[in-house]
């Protein structure tokens, strides 16, 4: 039963929500940290769509994508992005026969990284799409986070759970205040604790951390992203729109193609 739910809004302030969570938990031990690092798993399900013709291809299709995720953190910024010396992982390999012809294909994740500024209340999200490179420039998302009494523990570190919900996902968060710094893997942060675990529409994207590492980063692991054409939200989900578009008009029409299906 959770009889300690509530919503958390403008009209209550971080501090209010940390100091109620502190009095509603045992008792432990709080991190004397500002800064350190989280290596987490993530694995997106993966909804592939192909003509009727080629069907036979998905046999050799993954059902999913998983590879290593890095937030680096201090008490105002955070980055979160590929893992080092591990870029190539999730990348899948399609492998295929055909009237003694050897088919082989590499699909690439693309380059991506994620900084959040919270006393700018800032967001720049660096992606790759198609080959081109854009900066995508916000201020932090305002997610309706809704506290619960649920617990468990994550790699030693007692969390709690925070759920939210839009017209298109629902996520499940769980943070520690054992380590009082509100981010978390990707966009998914502002709680008055580390995010450990994210699930977004019962198990289509996880996020679960794998290693905590707190002490001092290196002078500049955490640095604003620069590479890439600077643009809003709305202006690249247009540019996205375009080019997928334009995709489906090569291959001839809707449904002539194969389409990936990965949800954020």
């Amino acid at each position: 039963m959770e009889a300690l739910s509530f919503v958390v809004t403008k009209k209550v302030t971080m501090k209010q929500v940390f100091l109620f969570l502190l009095g509603c938990m045992p008792a432990f031990l709080i991190a004397q940290t500002n800064a350190g690092q989280v290596t987490y798993q993530e694995t997106v399900k993966l909804n592939i769509e192909l003509p009727e013709e080629h069907k036979g291809m998905i046999q050799g299709l993954p059902s999913s994508q998983s590879f290593s995720k890095t937030l680096y953190f201090n008490e105002t910024e955070s980055l979160y992005k590929d893992t080092p010396e591990k870029e190539t992982e999730g990348d899948i390999t399609i492998s295929q026969e055909s009237d003694g012809m050897n088919f082989k294909m590499v699909m690439k994740r693309p380059e991506e990284s994620f900084y959040t500024n919270s006393v700018e209340a800032r967001t720049v999200f660096a992606r790759e799409f198609f080959g081109r490179d854009f900066l995508i420039v916000g201020a932090l998302p305002e997610y309706a986070w809704k506290l619960t009494s649920q617990q468990k523990t994550i790699l030693g570190y007692v969390c709690q759970k925070a759920t939210f919900q839009d017209s298109t996902r629902l996520v499940e968060a769980w943070f520690t205040i054992q380590i009082p710094l509100s981010f978390g893997p990707d966009a998914f942060n502002q709680l008055p604790g580390l995010v450990l675990e994210v699930n977004i529409n019962n198990g289509e994207r996880t996020i679960l951390a794998q290693e905590i590492v707190l002490g001092e980063l290196e002078k500049g692991t955490i640095e604003v992203p620069k590479k890439g054409k600077t643009v809003t939200q709305a202006e690249f989900d247009l540019i996205e729109a375009e080019k997928m578009k334009e995709l489906e008009q090569e291959m001839g029409g809707q449904g002539g193609g194969m389409r990936m299906i990965i949800r954020n």
